[in-house]
């Protein structure tokens, strides 16, 4: 066999191990995994630590040809377990319903997305005016998906496992196994809660494992396409999931310092990245927005409230809105001005609990090692060697900063802890930097290298070959095209379906709604039909999942309405075209013999209002004829 047809042959196999590794997350999401089972899968645990990463450092330890599609396929079983569970629970909490359905900040999400869909502005969709990128790219997912939320939520986890994936390749080929292994272990656990959400972490996370890795790659190969590409990226995932925005000057430092050539620094490259950093600033947050038509200053509008409760002493964002009953940006910031005049020490107090917060062992820390329990002692101790590690990884860079990883390295590093007090844990924990997590846990990661007796060579690019670089840059690439450019060109293209406006009794409301498959949850009485998986969920299993139920009258509507129904009950979150206002419509099945129709459906509706959520509780459904 000749040269040419052993290259072939290679490529097909690799190609083939691939598709094959990517496939094994959708057949264990197929095979209806018991919860009892992805439940361990699901949540952090001691034990599920050390697996994850032995699992994982045993993987990168595999020859070159054996180590990636493994490595693949490792990580699709993790992040399909962690869905799985969701999927088969019908687990709901302060973010989803039923396993699947967005709440509340999700909703908002969600709500945006579907309203990019069809032309209209999310300009009322909550934090889909604050950050646009996210519905923007949900809503492009759910387009290619036919509308199908479930499957456009399975895209985006294993979207977001692929980008963890090729960020653990690249510090494997330099940095070898172990580094790998731990490196991996820390970013799945930073992202496992948010698997199977309609949330900003995801996109953020994403984006930020891609950006980084192509951050690394300038790094190595001296590249400056591959700078000016990682920094874009970086800009959508800080952007999408707003985090340390303050990285970005000491990565603009850094290009300066690591392309000088033969001067002592490159003011060229600097002001290239520098140029870069501000347009790519001014795309994502300002043109972009406007293109649907989200007027100028809504992105980043809820910093005013992080930043007065700084100023309060770290008391949390909440404290703006319960002090001064406004959300007016404009009115907090004036308020956090003149506190911050009265009582200049409240905002240095706040500052040093920020720094606490995220650094030790607690629920808002950086570190996933679970939740904030003295009697946890075997995570103190994990935590105590993940601080150790830390601090080791950072004297190792410092000692080679002279290097261009180690400087990169360092350079985040700085970039996140200055950004620390504008991101204060105490109002959303370590979520803040889910953009950014892979410049702070390679750190640690590299610290392990002190008790390697065969260390290797962090320079060696043996293993960086051209396949790996293109797919690092076409997967960089593409996420730009799908998050900046298809939402903006969708949404002008989009327009809202037609309708006739049904005419209803007194007492209730018209209503014009867009239904379709996946994008809604059945709640089956236990025992008069076949559930226990998503879109069918079992009344007991919804019940005794909920961590909201204490306290939420949203769930509490639903547990008491559905004592009275029958066998099985619809929740279809969407937007009623009458208002584009967003509900919940709750359908019980039985008042609808043929079934519910797929497409435009109308009809008369009673509304409920709770707290934070308006049902229609529906009396009558028609499809609309084409």
């Amino acid at each position: 066999m000749d040269d040419s047809s052993s290259s072939k042959r290679t490529r097909l196999i690799r190609s083939v191990s691939f598709v094959v590794a990517l496939s094994v997350f959708w057949l264990i999401l197929f095979l209806d995994i018991s919860d009892s089972f992805s439940r361990f899968f699901h949540d952090y645990s001691f034990g599920l630590f050390l697996i994850v990463l032995v699992l994982y450092s045993l993987a990168s330890r595999l020859p070159d040809r054996h180590v990636a599609p493994v490595l693949l396929a490792g990580t699709m079983v993790l992040f399909a377990l962690s869905l799985s569970y969701l999927w088969s629970s019908g687990f709901s909490d302060n973010f989803i319903i039923g396993g699947l359905l967005p709440y509340k900040d999700g909703k908002n999400y969600y709500f945006g997305a579907n309203l990019i869909l069809h032309g209209l502005s999310p300009v009322n969709a909550g934090q889909s005016t604050e950050r646009p990128l996210f519905p923007g790219f949900l809503s492009f997912v759910l387009l290619l998906t036919g509308h199908n939320l479930k499957v456009a939520i399975a895209l985006i986890a294993q979207l977001a496992g692929f980008s963890l994936y090729l960020s653990v390749q690249r510090i494997r080929k330099i940095s070898g196994p172990l580094t790998a292994g731990l490196f991996a272990t820390f970013l799945y656990f930073f992202i496992q809660p948010w698997i199977g959400y309609s949330m900003s972490e995801m996109l953020g996370f994403t984006l930020g494992c891609f950006g980084f890795t192509m951050l690394w790659l300038a790094s190595n190969r001296r590249d400056r396409s591959d700078l000016f590409l990682g920094l874009v990226v970086l800009m959508l995932a800080v952007s999408a999931r707003a985090g340390a925005f303050f990285i970005f000057p000491m990565l603009a430092v850094w290009a300066g310092w690591v392309f000088r050539g033969d001067r002592g620094f490159s003011i060229r490259t600097f002001l290239l990245a520098i140029s870069v950093i501000v347009a790519g600033y001014l795309l994502v947050n300002s043109v972009y927005p406007r293109l649907l038509g989200i007027p100028p200053g809504s992105s980043f509008g809820n910093f005013s409230y992080a930043l007065y409760g700084q100023v309060r002493g770290g008391a949390g964002w909440h404290s703006a809105i319960e002090e001064l009953g406004t959300r007016d940006p404009s009115v907090v910031y004036r308020a956090a001005w003149q506190y911050f005049l009265d009582h200049p020490i409240g905002l240095f107090i706040g500052v040093a609990k920020a720094y606490r917060d995220f650094f030790l062992f607690g629920d808002q820390s950086i570190f996933p090692f679970g939740e904030f329990v003295w009697r946890n002692w075997l995570n103190i101790l994990l935590w105590m060697a993940a601080a150790a590690l830390l601090v080791l990884g950072l004297v190792r860079s410092l000692s080679e900063i002279r290097q261009n990883d180690s400087s990169l390295l360092i350079a985040g590093f700085v970039g996140m802890v200055l950004s620390i007090p504008f991101l204060p844990p105490v109002d959303g924990g370590a979520r803040f930097y889910a953009s950014t997590a892979p410049f702070f846990y390679i750190l640690p990661a590299l610290g392990i290298r002190w008790f390697q007796k065969d260390q290797q060579s962090a320079r060696s690019l043996n293993g960086l070959v051209q396949n790996d670089i293109l797919a690092s840059r076409y997967a960089s690439i593409g996420m730009i095209l799908l998050t900046l450019i298809a939402p903006p060109v969708l949404h002008s293209l989009a327009q809202e379906p037609g309708y006739t406006l049904p005419a209803c009794p007194a007492g209730q409301a018209s209503y014009v709604m867009e239904y379709h498959p996946g994008s809604y949850v059945d709640f089956v009485k236990s025992g008069s039909g076949s559930c226990g998986y998503v879109p069918e969920v079992c009344r007991n299993d919804f019940e005794n999942n909920n961590v909201e139920k204490a306290t939420d009258d949203f769930c509490q509507f639903l547990f008491k309405t559905m004592a009275t129904d029958g066998a099985c009950v619809r929740l279809i979150p969407a937007i009623d075209y009458v208002n584009d206002r967003f509900h919940y419509f709750y359908a019980a099945r039985d008042r609808f013999p043929g079934g519910i129709p797929t497409g435009v459906v109308s009809g008369c509706a009673i509304e409920i209002l709770t707290k934070n959520q308006t049902i229609y509780q529906v009396e009558s459904m028609s499809l609309e004829e084409k």
